[in-house]
Parts: C-alpha cells; sequence; structure tokens
C-alpha cells in the first residue's frame, strides 16, 4: 500500500513538471511568434507598405519647390519613413541652404521645409570672392567684391560651393571666429578682418576707421577698450587706431585722424 501511495505521489509530480515544461515551451513559441510578426511587419512598413504618393517642399525664396524635391532625392514611390534628405548632399546642388527639417504625415505624404542661408561675409583668395554664410558655407563665388558685406583676408583659401571655406591655419580661422563674436559683444560694426599675418592683425570697423590689433593677445581687452575709443571720437572723423601695443601694464590705445583709403 505504501509502495503504491509513493507512486502515485511521483507520478503526479512528473505530471506537474511536464506540465510546467510544456506551458514554458508554449509560452517561449508564442513570444517567437509575436517578435517574427513585428519583424515581419517592420520590413514591409519599410519596402511595401507606406509608398510616397505626395511630396511638397516649402520655406525657401531663393529656391521653388520643384528645384527642392528635384535635388533632394526622394521620389514618388519611396518608402515614406525610410526618406530622407541629407542636408549636406542637398547644400552641394542647392548651396543657399541653410537646414532642412522632414515632415511625414500619414498615409503617403511627405513635406520637406527649407530654411535659406543669410550672406555674412566674403573670403578672398585665389583671385575670387567667396560668399558665405554665418555657418561658414560657400554661397556664391565672384570675381567682383559683394557689396555691403565683411570682407575677410586670410591666407591658403579654399572655397568649393555648398561646402564650408577652408584656410591653410586653423589659429586663421579660431580668430575669425573670435573677432566676430567680440564685435557682437561690444557692438563694434566690423568691414575688414584681415589676418594674412597672424602677428599684425588688422580690421576696418564703422566704415571710419582702419585698426591696427597687433597679435592676438589680449583680444578681448582690446575689443573692450576699441568700443571706449570709438564712441569717443567725433562721428564724422575717419582715421587710424593702434591697439596693437596694448597689454596690461599699457592699457592705451592712439588715434590717429586722417583718411582710411
Amino acid at each position: 500500500m505504501k509502495r503504491t501511495v509513493e507512486n502515485d505521489e511521483f507520478l503526479k509530480k512528473r505530471k506537474a513538471r511536464q506540465r510546467r515544461i510544456r506551458k514554458r515551451r508554449m509560452i517561449i513559441g508564442f513570444s517567437l511568434f509575436v517578435v517574427l510578426l513585428a519583424v515581419v511587419g517592420i520590413i514591409l512598413s519599410l519596402t511595401v507598405f507606406f509608398p510616397i504618393k505626395n511630396i511638397t517642399a516649402k520655406g525657401s525664396e531663393r529656391y521653388t519647390a520643384e528645384q527642392i524635391i528635384s535635388s533632394s532625392g526622394i521620389k514618388l514611390g519611396d518608402n515614406l519613413f525610410v526618406s530622407s534628405v541629407k542636408t549636406d548632399a542637398l547644400r552641394e546642388k542647392l548651396p543657399y541652404v541653410e537646414s532642412v527639417k522632414i515632415k511625414r504625415t500619414l498615409p503617403d505624404s511627405i513635406t520637406i521645409t527649407v530654411k535659406d542661408a543669410l550672406p555674412y561675409a566674403c573670403y578672398y583668395g585665389d583671385g575670387a570672392y567667396c560668399t558665405v554664410s554665418r555657418s561658414g558655407y560657400v554661397l556664391e563665388i565672384t570675381e567682383e567684391k559683394p557689396e555691403s558685406l565683411l570682407e575677410v583676408r586670410a591666407g591658403g583659401v579654399k572655397c568649393t560651393l555648398g561646402k564650408e571655406v577652408s584656410l591653410s591655419s586653423e589659429k586663421s580661422e579660431e580668430l575669425i571666429t573670435e573677432i566676430g563674436k567680440l564685435a557682437d559683444e561690444y557692438g563694434v560694426s566690423l568691414n575688414c578682418i584681415d589676418v594674412t599675418d597672424e602677428l599684425n592683425i588688422t580690421l576696418k570697423t564703422e566704415n571710419r576707421f582702419i585698426v591696427n590689433l597687433g597679435t592676438s593677445n589680449f583680444l578681448q581687452n582690446k575689443f573692450a577698450h576699441l568700443s571706449g575709443m570709438i564712441k569717443n571720437i567725433e562721428e564724422t572723423k575717419t582715421g587710424k587706431i593702434n591697439l596693437s601695443m596694448w597689454t596690461e601694464s599699457n592699457t592705451e590705445g592712439t588715434f590717429v585722424a586722417g583718411s582710411i583709403e
């Protein structure tokens, strides 16, 4: 009798264990099935489903919607979620593009919104002027100097439409950026930055003054001093300002009235 009871207990435990094993196998199988369905759904969504039927473009005053769409690389029939526009690639075809945003609208529409770049400065090199945006991308290359733009002179200027302007000296690039920021900070209007000689930096400001900054040492202090000098010089006067000798122990600048041509 005792042996029969033990056998019954053993059989019950074995059946319970078998049920647990079958349950785990069913859960695992169902989970794999769900994952497989999800993968198939994703693949179909990225290949077969959601073909683009409507493409629109807006935001640019320089380029037409047709130009933007044809240069974007997106075509009717492409997948709505896979298709994208790379700003750098678009900028090479349409240099005045500053930025691009894509909006997808289910089930089949995509909108390309472009922001135009604004001319900020012109770099002179290889006998030509390169008009660049504030972010440093080349917008145009011309033989004549564009009017009313900040002129930048530096060594080894290389310009390619739609790409960032490059200089032979990394320090010159840093100097130009720093000078631009300091001019904004101290309210100094720049007409020309010349860092061809990094030890003898010169500026043309306010259409009235040629400024000799010398080296980049104490550059912020020199701009603060320059701003003060400009405010204290009669508005009708033009001339040359020399801050090349400015140091912490020699906080002097000189102004010599005269023609700046």
